[in-house]
């Protein structure tokens, strides 16, 4: 069984365009997620006869129309990236196991080989923390570098450039 799903992501360049359709999908979802709550909030509060001197949660109804439909399109917002991700593991069902074991090896990777964050500084700043930018092997690469490069700027007090001159 694990010789059948490696052969599906054989290797990490397949491994991190997966990742990068997964995040496609959670994007996608962010605009249908937030305006479907809205519009449907949004409409019950239009169809609703309100009197306008009775208060709605102690505010004037308009307002509590307009927080609550306002309200409705953030938690959707907020949820999108769920949404999307199940679509992504409902359209690539088979991936799905494997695409697990490679993000916790590829998370246990960048939790081992990310700079100390107590080194970090204003001059210093973390650069990229958990690895979220990582788009391919080469982003890694430089991602390791950066973080080595945190590293001696945070350890010998500069960077190896200015160590030189």
């Amino acid at each position: 069984m694990a010789t059948q799903q490696q052969a599906l992501i054989p290797t990490w360049q397949d491994y991190f365009k997966l990742r990068s359709k997964r995040r496609m999908f959670e994007l996608a979802s962010y605009g249908p997620s937030t305006i479907f709550p809205a519009a449907a909030t949004g409409s019950y509060f239009m169809q609703l006869q309100i009197d306008p001197t009775t208060l709605i949660l102690g505010m004037d109804p308009l307002a509590a129309a307009a927080i609550s439909t306002i309200g409705a399109g953030f938690c959707g917002f907020l949820a999108g990236p769920v949404f999307g991700d199940l679509m992504f593991k409902l359209a690539y069902r088979k991936y799905v196991p494997e695409m697990d074991a490679r993000d916790k090896a590829f998370y246990e990777r960048i939790k081992k080989n990310r700079a100390d964050a107590r080194l970090n500084s204003i001059r210093n700043p973390v650069p990229d923390y958990y690895g979220e930018k990582i788009q391919s092997v080469s982003d890694y690469r430089s991602w390791l570098r950066k973080q080595r490069e945190h590293y001696r700027k945070g350890v010998f007090g500069g960077a190896a450039e200015e160590d030189a001159m």
